[in-house]
């Protein structure tokens, strides 16, 4: 991308002067400074024009810092180019003998015309900025007090009013009570809003509790706006869109997910979809699946068994004996494309030595395009000390695959040789499954013909002894 990126000369110096503004302009105020003592025309310099337009752009700065607005430009450089140049201005004014005021306030002028135009040229709706960012200052205390006339004005305006919702929702410090005083005024957060999807979702997607509460107080009314409200919500289910989780849902996020999700179904129960299932169960996260279990499980027979799984139940075992072609569906999870092969890479080990215990697996059947095994290399991922470090269930599943004479990759089992620096529970818990010392060293040396991985005879030796 940058390859296609060109520079003149030109372009560079004009850059380099912009970032070196702030710089030019310190040493010029230094040397003021220290001028103004014994030069009278310094003195004024620096206390007429350059100490006002200093004091002036930090307060300009801090307004805009309050009302959390950005510019593309930091204002830093803006304003000390346009004090240059009305430095530069009064300076030549004193050289032809014009009075100091006279200086003054060319410098003062020049460089305000220049800032401004400067501003508005990089932001030309700066001003219509500030008013919003003070209005959404407003809100905070809205609930409080009544609002200024400029915004209670504003806010009979039903796309204003909406707009200060959405601008309410964002923000997760806005108060119970500034959300109340806007549904009183008619804002309405059962309506979709831009391209955002509906308001109620962005206060579930941004986990703002307050919001989440104060909108669900809106589905306890038995009229018609309350079914109105609840219908909305069936329609377009928060809980089914997707929620963001880290590979590991760290305990703040499964916090923040349950706090949300509990207020909503405590109100509405079945919003607990099988589609608001699919979120949560591809995290594999036990604790939850749990929380979502204990309203009701999914009514997908898939899902139930990832969840019963997940949840440690051993009796999900005989589910799947009744019927074994279940194994081969679709699960929640977008990664896996068996059931089977999400189980062996997530559920806990006595589950899956239970269903192995049935007898109905059938590992012909999973077997991709390259002859390898995906539900045999979930195994060997998780036996992996950087990822599960539970190398008992490859032990589990390859025992259970040479046990029937089904068909192995020897290049796939040598896909997990090289993956430790020290020691390897994969080449161990093929070993201990019944893997001999020959079939490892030859899985090795067939992975690339005429190619071994580094340390991948290492690995062997650790759990063969020489000559084996």
């Amino acid at each position: 991308m940058l390859s296609v990126i060109s520079f003149t000369w030109f372009d560079i110096f004009i850059l380099s002067m912009i970032l070196l503004l702030p710089v030019f302009m310190g040493f010029v105020t230094l040397f003021l400074l220290l001028k103004s003592a014994s030069h009278s025309g310094a003195r004024s310099l620096f206390l007429w024009l350059v100490s006002p337009q200093i004091l002036a752009t930090l307060i300009f700065w801090s307004v805009l810092d309050f009302y959390n607005i950005d510019l593309y430009v930091n204002i830093i450089f803006i304003a000390s180019g346009a004090m240059l140049v009305g430095v530069i201005i009064s300076y030549l004014f004193f050289r032809i003998g014009t009075y100091t005021i006279s200086g003054i306030l060319c410098g003062h002028i020049i460089s305000l015309a220049l800032f401004f135009i400067t501003i508005n040229s990089i932001s030309p709706n700066l001003l219509k900025k500030l008013q919003f960012g003070r209005d959404r200052h407003q809100l905070l205390s809205i609930g409080q007090s009544k609002g200024s006339e400029s915004l209670n004005r504003r806010l009979e305006n039903v796309k204003f009013r909406q707009k200060m919702l959405v601008e309410a929702v964002n923000n997760s410090n806005m108060p119970e009570a500034t959300f109340r005083e806007l549904l009183a005024r008619g804002a309405d957060p059962f309506q979709t809003y831009a391209i955002n999807g509906s308001i109620f979702s962005t206060a579930v997607k941004h986990h703002n509790l307050n919001a989440v509460r104060v909108f669900t107080e809106k589905l306890d009314d038995d009229n018609k706006q309350g079914k109105s409200n609840r219908d909305f919500l069936r329609a377009k289910n928060p809980l089914d869109q997707p929620f963001y989780f880290s590979s590991r849902p760290t305990e703040e996020e499964k916090k923040q997910y349950m706090d949300t999700a509990k207020i909503i179904l405590n109100k509405m129960p079945e919003l607990l979809s099988d589609k608001a299932y699919y979120r949560i169960i591809p995290k594999a996260n036990a604790e939850l699946i749990q929380f979502l279990w204990d309203y009701h499980p999914p009514e997908n027979p898939v899902y139930r068994i990832q969840a019963e799984a997940l949840l440690g139940m051993v009796t999900v075992a005989d589910k799947i004996a009744a019927t074994p072609s279940i194994l081969k569906e679709k699960p929640a999870a977008d990664f896996a494309d068996s059931l089977w092969e999400y189980l062996v890479q997530y559920a806990p080990r006595a589950v899956i030595q239970s269903i192995l215990e049935r007898n109905v697996v059938q590992w012909a059947d999973y077997k991709d395009k390259e002859g390898n095994n995906p539900v045999l290399e979930q195994a060997i991922y998780r036996a992996g000390k950087y990822a599960g470090d539970d190398p008992q269930v490859l032990t589990l599943v390859m025992r259970d695959i040479l046990a029937q004479g089904a068909v192995w990759s020897p290049s796939q089992l040598a896909h997990g040789f090289y993956t430790e620096a020290e020691g390897s529970h994969v080449v161990s818990s093929l070993h201990s499954a019944g893997i001999t010392c020959t079939q490892l060293r030859e899985a090795l040396s067939n992975f690339v013909v005429g190619e071994t991985f580094d340390y991948g005879e290492q690995r062997i030796k650790e759990v063969c002894q020489a000559g084996k």
